[in-house]
């Protein structure tokens, strides 16, 4: 019988710790990953065209996303670890790593579009087996495989608590970021009006910071009780016996 790391219950454990660190952090996190989302927008809303210029708006989305979200969830780590939110030491630290959480941010996202084209269930899962890419580039300088690699051994014996967490706050988000333009046009807001845009927009920015710290939180949890990383930590802060 294969043991459970991250249980449902345990996972609504880090959803709670979660929005403590967000509330008392919120500004922080959003101020690192600010830029980068914006720009992430505009690249999404370039729907004009010819389709390859559209691919390409996509394409440079998905990266900036992951890119945003590499430093967010990095943001959070550090705070995790008692230390303060510097964003240029966070931004050296994804630059370092730049074109490796890129590449693995846009494979990410591939494996979960060609998997939700697989009736969907398979997206989810994708989704929670590589829920740490690609932070887990940046936490712990790894390259393209074998940050993907690492995200899908730490979930293994955690898939059900990943999917109620972190899957289950995408799934929230996005039902909710599709019911707002919906709810403005019911409340007779023009479907082209710039509000439309402006809401999703805001909506988007306002949920960054709890997705890192989420996303961190679960990370942690499941290293610690995986691999012991809390007393790994405490073996590393004593003193050499020498």
């Amino acid at each position: 019988m294969s043991q459970s790391f991250l249980t449902p219950r345990v996972a609504i454990e880090c959803i709670d710790e979660a929005l403590v660190l967000t509330r008392r952090n919120f500004w922080p996190l959003l101020r690192v990953g600010l830029i980068p989302y914006l720009l992430h927008a505009v690249a999404s809303l370039l729907n004009g065209g010819e389709p390859f210029g559209r691919l390409l708006g996509q394409i440079a989305a998905y990266g900036l996303y992951g890119l945003m979200e590499a430093a967010t969830v990095t943001g959070a780590w550090d705070l995790l670890h008692g230390q303060s939110i510097r964003m240029g030491v966070i931004w050296g630290r994804v630059g370092h790593r730049f074109f490796s959480v890129l590449i693995a941010a846009w494979l990410r996202i591939l494996l979960i579009f060609v998997g939700v084209l697989l009736i969907i269930v398979p997206g989810f899962y994708f989704m929670a087996i590589y829920f740490a890419v690609p932070f887990v580039n940046v936490t712990e300088d790894l390259g393209v495989g074998d940050s993907l690699s690492r995200s899908r051994s730490l979930a293994m014996g955690s898939v059900g608590g990943i999917l109620v967490s972190l899957v289950g706050f995408w799934v929230i988000i996005a039902a909710v970021a599709i019911a707002i333009p919906r709810l403005l046009t019911q409340l007779g807001v023009s479907p082209f009006s710039v509000i439309h845009t402006a809401s999703t927009l805001v909506w988007g920015a306002f949920v960054i910071p709890f997705r890192a710290a989420l996303a961190a939180r679960v990370y942690l949890e499941i290293r610690i009780r995986k691999e012991g990383y809390d007393l790994q930590q405490v073996m590393a802060s004593l003193p050499n016996a020498a």
